[in-house]
């Protein structure tokens, strides 16, 4: 593998940073994909329209969300460990 200058590491840094902060809103989107299945569900099973389809609909959007949100929370703690082993790298390079 190619020795990457100073310069280089540290622009890939910046370009990880930048895509750590675009899953970060990802993450706060399913968490309000979350928040509204939790809606859908509190409808479906004290509504009379469907209360079981609505209510179970409402259960996976839920379980959805909460995937989502955990695979980014996974994504951006190691990306930050990836932008941490970069900058150090940067640090010790020419």
């Amino acid at each position: 593998m190619a020795q990457l200058s100073k310069q280089e590491l540290l622009e890939e840094a910046k370009k990880q940073s930048e895509m750590l902060e675009r899953i970060s809103r990802w993450r706060t989107y399913s968490l309000v994909l979350s928040a509204i299945g939790v809606a859908v569900a509190y409808m479906g099973f004290r509504g009379s329209f469907h209360p079981i389809a609505v209510g179970v609909t409402g259960i996976v959007i839920i379980v959805a969300g909460m995937a989502f949100s955990i695979f980014c929370n996974f994504g951006i703690r190691t990306g930050r460990e990836n932008v941490e082993r970069i900058l150090r790298a940067a640090e010790n390079s020419k």
